[in-house]
């Protein structure tokens, strides 16, 4: 399987060197009159026979949009499993923060998966591993500055083979864990989705006493290819009002439902 995901990213990626664009992305441009940029395609960032698969709807981190297109599919490959080698390199802590905000938040959220062993409290270099060793595959891989969810709703049918390659990737080699960010994903995967269960759970922090977050993580059964693959949807990821005591607590509860080894030591209940 692992042949065939990176069989198809090659095919495609050849087509951009060839035509200077992709069909299909033109296809949804015409349907959808959003703009895509081919310049930097974020097909996936990370290690391809990783245990731990990560799903995002699209990556427009500004300093993944530095610079051109590698020239050849071997040469964007090799970039793309080398990434937190690449960046990662300022000395400037704020500036290093600011950049590299949402890199620090999946950090957080990630420590209680247990399938990369960081170093220490060195943030740079467990930022630099973490990018490395997880597999990160992008939905929607050609950044674009206005194109979301509902645009993808709206034409399913159009945008379903962006649900189809991300699939094949997580089914290209075993994984530990699967999980999808963000609530979007509910839609998006419907059509695949066997069986699923959704949880609400408080989280708390002391830098916020008296307050209490509602959070929420669906555990999902996918059916893809013939293939059954449990998966969780971190709807709750990028709610901005979890800090990173919150997001630590988020993932420890994520595994534990996925697992169904249920935490939740602040039920509000659970749905089936």
């Amino acid at each position: 399987m692992e042949a065939t995901f990176m069989t198809e990213l090659e095919k495609e990626y050849g087509e951009l060197l060839k035509t200077g664009k992709i069909q299909l992305i033109e296809k949804v441009k015409k349907l959808t009159s959003k703009q895509f940029s081919y310049s930097t395609p974020h097909y996936f960032i990370g290690n391809i026979r990783s245990r731990l698969a990560l799903i995002t709807f699209s990556s427009n981190k500004e300093y993944l949009c530095k610079g051109n297109a590698p020239i050849d599919f071997e040469s964007y490959q090799y970039k793309s499993q080398k990434l937190g080698e690449n960046f990662l390199d300022l000395e400037n802590e704020k500036e290093f923060e600011s950049i590299y905000s949402s890199d620090i938040r999946m950090f957080n959220y990630l420590k209680p998966f247990n399938t990369i062993r960081f170093d220490g409290d060195s943030i740079t270099k467990n930022l630099k591993k973490l990018t490395t060793e997880k597999l990160e595959l992008g939905l929607v891989p050609y950044p674009s500055p206005d194109f979301g969810e509902k645009d993808f709703m709206v034409n399913y049918n159009a945008c379903k083979p962006f649900v189809e390659r991300v699939l094949n990737g997580v089914i290209a080699y075993p994984r530990q864990y699967v999980v999808f960010i963000g609530s979007c994903f509910n839609n998006i995967l419907e059509e695949y989705v066997e069986e699923s269960e959704s949880f609400r759970f408080l989280l708390t922090s002391p830098n916020y006493p008296n307050q209490k977050f509602i959070t929420h993580f669906t555990r999902i059964t996918l059916n893809y290819n013939h293939r059954r693959v449990i998966a969780g949807i971190a709807e709750s990821f990028c709610d901005e009002n979890l800090d990173s005591i919150m997001l630590e607590k988020y993932g420890q509860e994520s595994v534990a439902i996925i697992n169904r080894g249920f935490l939740l030591s602040n039920p509000l209940w659970k749905q089936s």
